[in-house]
């Protein structure tokens, strides 16, 4: 019970306590004759002081509630400075020295803070529908991690999400997507690891490895399909730096046969915020084998001539820059005739509906999104025997 409302309890105690005092002093005094007025008197008073002692009780569990609050308060406070602190520190370091593990980590502690957030906020919606005599919301939060769960057996996970070919309806292509698995086997989803590592400074980092992870996953499914082909999502942080993107050059030196196999794939807002040395690096990719595409694309504004030049071979537009519900646009003909004179391939994203499908059949060769098929988890030893055979070769 806080200090101000103490003098205010005992107000409310001494009002009782006295009112006892003049029933007995009324029984005392005046005799069986007054005893009616006196039981009145004391059944009142004890009524009151039932009253008191409840209410005493009540403002006794809020007042632990509330502590209990500004403890988890308090705690979440400390972990997420501290994870501020830890991003920090990642944020200096170079992309060739943040390894999955920290990654792995730094997400990992992403997921506990906002857990433990939910649970405090599912807590505290529960009290005030329920009122404090509900559960303490400090019994509802994460139990702590245990001990063979909390570190080192979170991994990055490579899915693969088919690209159709629109007009015969099979799987041409692939697009590569990274999801984190933790312990329990659950998938942190693509976006939120893309978002996490370019928060956290780690683009880089997290890109290279899509690509050691791709490359043997995609030389065995070249074997079978020469033609086919894997689109790689690249950050700007990549493509802006000198230094990543020559590590990148150099695993696809390191992988020159399924090298002609990679799209590496950016958005058109990143293509419009690189600088020079970022075309150049963009130019020196395609030189060294690298096909480019780029996602998130709207009609208006493009130089395909350009684009062809530093190596774009593939444009992606979302569903409603094809149709926007009055059917495709007139300038529509134009656009596809240029790019079929480029050997330019329009592709049309994120599909979901069938009147999505119709419409981006009518405007594009390639479509993909949750109406064709869902993402593919690859197996963490896929493409580890042909990578071998390889070697063998090799050697």
């Amino acid at each position: 019970m806080s200090r101000h409302m103490a003098p205010v309890m005992l107000g409310l105690t001494a009002f009782p306590l006295a009112a006892i005092g003049i029933a007995a002093y009324i029984v005392a005094s005046a005799g069986p004759q007054m005893m009616a007025v006196a039981g009145a008197i004391l059944l009142l008073s004890c009524c009151i002081l039932l009253t008191v002692t409840v209410a005493v009780v009540k403002l006794q569990r809020h007042d632990e509630w509330l502590w209990l609050q500004q403890d988890s308060l308090r705690g979440l406070a400390v972990k997420s400075d501290d994870l501020a602190t830890r991003l920090g520190r990642v944020e200096h370091l170079r992309g060739d020295t943040v390894t999955t593990a920290e990654l792995a980590a730094v997400s990992r502690d992403m997921k506990l803070l906002r857990r433990e957030l939910h649970d405090y906020a599912g807590a505290r919606q529960q009290w005030r529908h329920n009122g404090p005599e509900a559960e303490p919301p400090a019994a509802a939060a994460a139990p702590p991690p245990q001990p063979g769960k909390a570190a080192g057996r979170e991994e990055l996970t490579l899915l693969l999400e088919p690209v159709v070919d629109l007009a015969s309806g099979s799987t041409s292509h692939y697009r590569a997507m990274v999801g984190l698995t933790d312990a329990l086997g659950k998938l942190i989803g693509h976006n939120d690891v893309i978002l996490k590592a370019d928060q956290g400074g780690m683009r880089p980092a997290l890109d290279l490895r899509m690509v050691k992870m791709v490359a043997p996953v995609l030389r065995r499914l070249r074997n079978r399909n020469p033609g086919l082909r894997v689109f790689v999502p690249v950050g700007r942080a990549t493509l802006g730096a000198p230094q990543e993107a020559a590590k990148l050059m150099a695993l696809l030196q390191k992988d020159g046969d399924v090298a002609q196999g990679m799209v590496f794939e950016f958005a058109q807002q990143d293509l419009g915020s690189l600088d020079a040395a970022g075309i150049e690096n963009l130019a020196r990719l395609a030189r060294n084998g690298a096909t480019l595409a780029l996602r998130e694309v709207f009609l208006g504004g493009l130089d395909l001539a350009a684009l062809r030049q530093i190596g774009v071979r593939f444009l992606a537009f979302p569903p409603h820059a094809v149709d926007a519900g009055n059917g495709p646009h007139a300038a529509w003909a134009d656009f596809a005739r240029q790019a079929r004179a480029l050997q330019i391939q329009v592709i049309v994203g994120d599909v979901k509906t069938p009147q999505q499908a119709a419409a981006a059949s009518r405007a594009a060769r390639f479509g993909y999104g949750p109406f064709f098929a869902p993402p593919r988890k690859v197996k963490p030893d896929a493409g580890i025997a042909a990578s071998a055979a390889r070697t063998a070769n090799a050697a």
